[in-house]
């Protein structure tokens, strides 16, 4: 599988795009292979050794030879067990994405096609669309990558929506450089390698577990007697037994594999990119790399703060927004600005040896580094122009990508699902203040708040509200300045609730920051020094009624006798 973004590399010196050939790569993938096996071939067959050796020395078959076989089973076990006779389960799904024709998309097609023509290189049979930031190549080959097959090319959405079309052909260009380096054939090598040892280590410790948990009951029942018999009980503990030990080995291997692979894989990277920058050019491949973490960000943000905003409370954007509103994030001057200004100053990090892809910064460092070749960033167009019925694409990866509870959900326009959202999540925070007045035999609602404050009991409130131990632990003044900012909180959120209830006030939709209540001029202020003054140790409650009733609500006693 190709990389989750295109990478740029420092190559090392003379690194070419054929700088380590395929055959030693080829060569190192297989020896990595066949050396997770011969490890576990090495122990069975160190093990037959000995009990060989041993019943040859004693020339007689004896009780303690017995004993030994019997150890030497109980090591080999699960060595063949696990390593050899456990097969990897076959997902037989679907790929993940949405598939897209060259009937439905030509644009994108044509512009897939001709990168594969100025490379010579054979160009996938499919095209898949994600909603991750993400590109890669796969192909489909036999016998451990030495037979090619069918190439499938990935392509994130979030990509089309960020990039300009020069800046999608360098990612796309990336990708072809996979192939033409034979990476994706050679990939087949190092899933097998990984699939394999991520499988042993993960049974072993499995089987580590359960016997460890068998040993623990048993050391439990036997220290629990010998407490009724008024021993001293042993300090004995469970253990994984030979299993864990096999899988701290195999660990061992593991790393040193994945090391050396993702060193390979990291090269592959190095090459791959020097494609991307002599197809597409330096300037497109250096702007598309520097963008890409930023859009990677912006989408985490996206999804969190506006795509799932009103998923408790049973909505989601229209049909095709859910992914495609992030390009109204993308647009905003704003968040547009700090884009840019993340792309600009990219984070220095070290170098991880289990990664397969060089840290951003050098891969962008190398590009930038390359002889300017007079391209320029070349088209500036946006890449969601290359989606024919753009809308209708994204609404139908929705449906291929997103979990079956989405069907469930009802879906508003943008400025109705911000408000709903946070009137849902007002109601609920709001909650515990409602309860409480219930409690008290009050209505729940503001007027009723103030008048249990006015009546001195808004202790009887705090009280029943959810406070921090520290607040229930402290006494005296401690716990009324513990105490206050939850029942000013609570009474805040009450107070919006009432002025959203009837109509005076709700929440506005902001690509540039978070929603907005909208209250008239200078109601913010004065409600924010009413709620000042109705929580204080001498509460007065006369300012917060009196813009209750000025925006036309009523802040009279409640009908429920107060004592």
């Amino acid at each position: 599988m190709g990389a989750s973004q295109p990478a740029v590399g420092r190559p090392s010196s003379g690194m070419t795009s054929s700088g380590m050939s395929t055959s030693v790569r080829a060569l190192t993938a297989v020896a990595m292979l066949a050396g997770f096996y011969l490890l576990a071939l090495g122990i069975v067959a160190a093990l037959v050794a000995l009990d060989v050796s041993l019943y040859l020395a004693s020339g007689e078959l004896r009780p303690a030879l017995l004993k030994i076989w019997a150890v030497s089973a109980v090591i080999a076990y699960p060595v063949v067990r696990v390593v050899f006779l456990t097969r990897n389960r076959q997902d037989d799904r679907e790929l993940p994405g949405l598939p897209v024709t060259r009937e439905e998309q030509p644009r994108l097609w044509a512009a897939v096609d001709r990168i594969s023509e100025r490379t010579g290189i054979r160009g996938p049979a499919e095209i898949r669309l994600v909603p991750e930031v993400n590109a890669g190549v796969r192909e489909e080959t036999r016998f451990l990558g030495l037979v090619p097959g069918k190439r499938h090319l990935v392509i994130g959405v979030p990509l089309l929506l960020g990039l300009t079309e020069a800046e999608l052909e360098a990612v796309l260009a990336h990708e072809f450089g996979h192939y033409s380096n034979q990476d994706v054939r050679l990939a087949g090598l190092t899933l097998a390698g990984r699939t394999a040892l991520l499988r042993t280590v993960g049974g072993l410790h499995e089987r580590a577990d359960a016997h460890q948990a068998k040993e623990a009951a048993k050391l439990q029942a036997k220290a629990d007697k010998r407490l009724a018999q008024g021993r001293k009980v042993s300090a004995e503990e469970a253990t994984g037994g030979v299993d864990r030990v096999l899988a701290k080995l195999f660990t061992q291997y593991g790393k040193l594999y994945f090391r050396v692979s993702e060193a390979v894989g990291r090269r592959q990277e190095y090459a791959a990119d020097l494609v991307a920058a002599r197809l597409s050019g330096r300037d497109a491949t250096a702007s598309a790399l520097r963008r890409i973490p930023a859009l990677d960000a912006a989408q985490d943000f996206y999804l969190g703060h506006y795509a799932t905003l009103g998923w408790e409370a049973g909505l989601l954007p229209p049909a095709g927004q859910f992914y495609g509103g992030l390009a109204h994030l993308l647009t905003d001057p704003e968040r547009r600005a700090e884009l840019d200004a993340m792309a600009l100053e990219l984070p220095g990090s070290e170098p991880d040896p289990y990664d397969s892809h060089p840290p951003i910064e050098l891969r962008v460092a190398a590009v930038e580094a390359l002889p300017d070749d007079g391209r320029g960033a070349s088209s500036t167009a946006p890449a969601l122009g290359l989606l024919h019925d753009a809308e209708q694409v994204l609404a139908a990866l929705e449906v291929v990508s997103l979990v079956p509870e989405a069907a469930r959900k009802e879906r508003v326009d943008w400025p109705a699902l911000v408000h709903r959202s946070l009137l849902a999540d007002c109601r609920e925070s709001t909650r515990p203040l409602r309860d409480a007045l219930a409690a008290l035999g009050l209505a729940p609602t503001v007027g009723a708040a103030l008048d249990a404050i006015d009546a001195g009991r808004a202790q009887e409130l705090v009280e029943r509200l959810p406070l921090g131990p520290e607040a229930r632990a402290a006494t005296g003044r401690a716990a009324r300045e513990l105490a206050r900012p939850v029942l000013r909180g609570a009474l805040s959120g009450l107070t919006v609730l009432a002025l959203v209830d009837a109509g005076l006030t709700g929440w506005e939709l902001s690509w540039s920051g978070p929603a907005r209540l909208r209250l008239p001029d200078g109601l913010g202020e004065r409600l924010t020094t009413a709620l000042d003054a109705a929580c204080a140790d001498t509460p007065d409650t006369t300012a917060l009624r009196a813009v209750l009733t000025e925006a036309g609500l009523p802040a009279a006693p409640a009908t429920v006798t107060v004592p």
